[in-house]
């Protein structure tokens, strides 16, 4: 008897397979691989951005630390010579908006206010007015003065 086997047959069936299985293992390695690539650069991304985080927490409990430091820092201490002092302020204290009521009220016609201070007692006045034919400029002056001396 003589058998006669195809042994190319199934030399090419194995091979086929093996292919397969080849290109399923390179399929899953790409994968895994892919997976892998994606979670590193994802996991050092959050790593940047908690540490961005991170540092812009730090630099805020700085601002703070520093502001509590210049706050203790300057914190006064109130004495008997403060309390005093803010007394006979709020005691000696002058109304501005009466006297310069009373400045519009009794200002000439033709005559206007451009500046004014308070410098140590002493209440200066600018402005200008218009030159009269009669020339009583200094007159009128006086008046408005006599005026303003004169209301309480």
């Amino acid at each position: 008897m003589h058998y006669n086997i195809n042994l190319i047959k199934k030399l090419r069936q194995d091979e086929e397979k093996a292919e397969k299985r080849r290109v399923t293992v390179f399929t899953f390695c790409i994968v895994c691989f892919s997976i892998l690539a994606m979670s590193i650069f994802y996991s050092i991304f959050l790593v940047l951005d908690m540490q961005s985080k991170v540092s812009l927490l730090r630099n805020n409990l700085q601002r703070v630390e520093n502001e509590y430091r210049t706050y203790k820092a300057t914190k006064m201490i109130v004495d008997k010579a403060d309390i005093e002092l803010l007394d006979k302020l709020q005691h000696t204290r002058i109304f501005w908006s009466k006297k310069l009521a009373s400045m519009a009220k009794h200002l000439p016609e033709n005559y206007w206010v451009t500046e004014f201070k308070y410098d140590r007692g002493s209440f200066d006045v600018k402005g200008y007015g218009y030159i009269t034919r009669q020339q009583k400029q200094l007159l009128t002056m006086d008046d408005y003065l006599n005026l303003l001396r004169r209301d309480t």
